[in-house]
């Protein structure tokens, strides 16, 4: 029920640029934001921060333009929620060990794995998720909806109790060929993003 709130405050993305929905600020004011935000609670800054640095960020910086122009300005605006899809279950935030694999089978990929403690997850509307196709990490966007993907919500927390916590499981997840992020391969893709989120965080 704030999502709308957090959105009309410039929340979601504000160092995006303007065509895109964002507010075209730079990262200090991006940290201010989230500094406030955190002041009255953690799990509320942390659905805007993923929404930002983990999500709207890689589609903007890896992206299409076609891919830019669908989500961005929904994400910006709160209509669409997004999740960040790394961290797994026998291997936390660890990427050059994860098992989540996407092949090539011609017209479409074909997803299998699972990620575990994603902020937004059962809520969001698109998983930003990365997995080995051949060997090399790749990024990619999920839709919720697509044939074989499912977000359960993880209950029981001790804290961040306002942020949702989830569960993504990808069996024999059907990805259309045009939902690959073109523009990174290897741990640079994830690693950025982690890298880019962490400035908020410390504020």
């Amino acid at each position: 029920e704030i999502i709308k709130g957090l959105a009309e405050i410039g929340a979601f993305g504000p160092y995006i640029p303007e065509n895109y929905g964002g507010a075209g600020l730079d990262q200090i004011s991006y940290g201010l934001i989230m500094q406030e935000i955190e002041r009255g609670d953690s799990g509320v800054r942390s659905t805007a921060s993923v929404q930002s640095s983990l999500v709207m960020y890689p589609i903007f910086a890896y992206g299409n333009e076609a891919q830019r122009q669908k989500y961005l300005p929904k994400l910006a605006s709160g209509e669409m929620m997004g999740c960040f899809g790394v961290t797994e279950p026998d291997h936390g935030s660890n990427p050059s060990g994860m098992t989540t694999n996407i092949k090539d089978m011609g017209d479409h990929y074909l997803l299998n794995g699972a990620k575990m403690w994603i902020t937004n997850g059962t809520i969001a509307d698109v998983a930003v998720g990365w997995a080995k196709l051949d060997g090399v990490i790749r990024g990619f966007i999920v839709e919720k909806g697509d044939e074989g993907f499912s977000a359960p919500e993880m209950k029981g927390k001790h804290s961040l109790k306002a942020s949702v916590t989830s569960e993504l499981v990808f069996q024999d997840c059907k990805i259309p060929k045009d939902r690959m992020l073109p523009g990174v391969k290897g741990l640079r893709g994830p690693f950025s993003c982690l890298n880019n989120a962490r400035f908020g965080i410390s504020w």
